[in-house]
């Protein structure tokens, strides 16, 4: 059982292992642990029981109030917070996630492409002014791609050429992202080794020498996909660092349009917003409580969080292409050829449009709901490798 190493983690919080709390009782120094079927399974108001699963409130108070709460560190960058994102004003309501179904047939009546706002009397008689009515509007279908962890790609000629197609196909497929928590918690042991060399008269001679390794103890997932609200909160836009000016959305797909560089790309990446610092700082203390003093890693791992158009160019596939990475890896071309695609690479919203999205549970209560299953998985999967600490 080894931990995965992905690139989707959205937030990891790593807490080091600490020292048991001591015990006055010296007829009991070793922390234990309840069963799985005793989780959670005393009365309703037995205060006395202390084999029920602690409070959101507790955990949060016995943390923020010993040494764990310092050595709490993140270990990967999480995404830039919204605080210094804009909202796109022209979306004024709540984007919808898409749904083929409610696309209109091309018998069925469309709204105009164009928001006319309020008209005079004579306006609506007459909305073209004696002009012939403009062709009805049709949402345009692009192709794409779903590669690994649901990231949606598009080298659409048409949403390369065309602005506010571009633009649809980002409202179209900004569907709401998956999210699942992992739990992992681990330890290290160290083993001596002997080795035997000869020295400078030929003697052999045995040295030892510590080898330190990474003894997984649970590793599991706990999904929360089905409270990500099923509604958009709008999309964001990061101001330019220079100008201090901030872009709609349509503008920077019209910059993008424009742009003739072969390697452009454009990305909207999809945020949920969470507390996940104090979501964590609770699961922690939780599993702490429960006898477990060694390493704890909490990710949050996100999947279909990224739409992404790129260039339908020569270049730009040959740049994706595995086996071409591959030849350029193996021939150590990529040291000189690397950095020179870094630099004419040009980008659009990698770290600047997003799309928010939120929670339909409070974190109090997805705690309430998740923490008997955390701790008895634990507590199974340590009996099941046979190397939590608290169950030899």
């Amino acid at each position: 059982m080894g931990k995965d190493n992905h690139a989707n983690y959205y937030y990891t919080y790593t807490s080091p292992s600490v020292a048991p709390p001591l015990n006055n009782n010296n007829n009991n120094t070793t922390p234990s642990a309840p069963f799985v079927d005793e989780i959670g399974s005393s009365a309703a108001g037995s205060s006395s029981n202390n084999n029920a699963p602690p409070s959101y409130d507790d955990v949060i108070q016995q943390f923020e109030n010993s040494n764990d709460n310092n050595a709490l560190k993140k270990t990967t960058n999480p995404s830039p917070s919204n605080d210094s994102y804009v909202r796109d004003e022209s979306y004024t309501n709540s984007i919808p996630a898409y749904n083929p179904a409610n696309i209109p047939d091309a018998d069925e009546d469309r709204e105009p492409l164009l928001n006319q706002g309020e008209q005079s009397e004579e306006q609506q008689d007459d909305p073209f002014r004696g002009r012939p009515p403009p062709p009805g509007y049709s949402i345009y279908r692009a192709p794409y791609e779903t590669l690994q962890d649901g990231i949606i790609q598009s080298r659409d000629t048409h949403l390369n050429t065309d602005g506010e197609a571009l633009l649809q196909f980002l409202k179209q497929r900004n569907t709401p992202p998956s999210m699942a928590v992992r739990f992992y918690g681990y330890h290290e042991e160290t083993h001596w080794r002997t080795r035997c060399s000869r020295d400078k008269d030929g003697n052999q001679v045995e040295e030892r020498e510590p080898v330190t390794v990474r003894v997984d103890d649970f590793s599991f997932d706990v999904d929360c996909s089905n409270y990500v609200s099923p509604n958009c909160e709008g999309m964001y836009v990061l101001p330019d660092k220079k100008t201090g000016f901030t872009k709609s959305v349509r503008e920077l797909c019209d910059d993008y349009v424009h742009e003739k560089n072969q390697l452009k790309e454009l990305r909207l990446t999809k945020i949920i917003d969470w507390d996940y610092a104090t979501l964590t700082r609770a699961f922690t203390a939780a599993i702490r409580n429960h006898g477990y003093y060694h390493s704890v890693e909490i990710s949050f791992e996100t999947k279909e969080n990224k739409i992404v158009v790129k260039a339908n160019t020569k270049m730009s596939r040959m740049v994706d292409n595995w086996f071409v990475r591959w030849f350029f890896i193996l021939s150590c071309l990529w040291i000189l050829s690397w950095p020179i695609l870094w630099l004419c690479r040009k980008t659009f919203g990698h770290n600047s449009l997003q799309s928010k999205w939120r929670m339909t549970i409070s974190e109090r209560d997805w705690y309430n709901e998740k923490v008997q299953e955390v701790l008895g998985q634990v507590r199974r999967q340590g009996q099941a490798f046979g190397t939590v600490p608290f169950i030899l």
